[in-house]
């Protein structure tokens, strides 16, 4: 389904109109009109309000491809993305380079991903499937957070950093990528753990914290050994902060 007519049929669902819609987003309903005309589109960071606005699935804008070369097709696509950014440090990198990355005509890119946006928000939700799986698998049985994201999310981090490298430090797609996981901890930890549910802004401050660990981990060109990161985690989070360059 074309992302306008998933917006349109989103709101029809909730009974709002376009202003209401609107509302809800604190953006004008000539943003909605325009998305549902396909005269305009949300942004990448637009499309994951939406989404923690309506408590959706983090990948309801994902497209489903219907056959296997359109699968092969993206993931071409995707993979050639990472390396144009890989290539471009401070800009953005346009949906022609991505096009000779992947070896492809650019209208065969657009058909698939019509704009940045798309890319930004298909591709975050690519790098994000395993260690998602992973971390959803062991909050369900595990109610010892921190242990989780320190020996359970570390190695599935480490493992992916030279694409998270880039998601941390191109100022062009960090925002949204930050944002995404965010939203993706809190909807985790709001379904697994009850004592999460019931102190929303405690839940935010150790969100915040613990991505604030992983961002700084990350962003380093030759992140510390693996070992070293968790011992340093476990160290930071049984000190007091004052007491934190003992």
């Amino acid at each position: 389904m074309a992302l306008s007519n998933q917006i349109k049929a989103l709101r029809k669902s909730l009974g709002l109109t376009q202003q209401a819609f609107a509302d809800q987003l604190f953006i004008s309903y000539q943003s909605v009109s325009s998305w549902e005309r396909e005269k305009g589109h949300p942004t990448a960071e637009m499309m994951l309000t939406i989404i923690d606005t309506f408590d959706l699935p983090l990948n309801f804008f994902m497209p489903n491809a219907h056959t296997q070369d359109a699968v092969d097709d993206e993931q071409r696509i995707l993979a050639a993305f990472i390396k144009s950014m890989t290539a471009s440090a401070v800009k953005a990198p346009s949906m022609s380079t991505v096009a000779n990355f992947a070896g492809l005509p650019q209208t065969h890119v657009t058909h698939y991903f019509p704009t940045f946006d798309d890319l930004a928000y298909a591709t975050i939700n690519a790098v994000d499937d395993n260690i998602k799986a992973t971390v959803e698998s062991r909050l369900a049985v595990n109610d010892d957070i921190l242990a989780i994201f320190v020996q359970d999310l570390a190695p599935l981090l480490y493992q992916e950093h030279a694409v998270l490298h880039i998601l941390y430090t191109r100022p062009y797609i960090r925002g949204v990528w930050v944002q995404f996981l965010k939203a993706k901890y809190k909807s985790l930890l709001l379904k697994y753990q009850p004592a999460a549910a019931n102190d929303i802004l405690g839940t935010e401050y150790f969100i915040e914290t613990l991505t604030g660990f992983i961002s700084v981990w990350m962003s380093q060109e030759t992140p510390e050994p693996i070992a070293a990161y968790q011992n340093r985690i476990q160290q930071l989070t049984t000190r007091a902060i004052v007491n934190w360059h003992d």
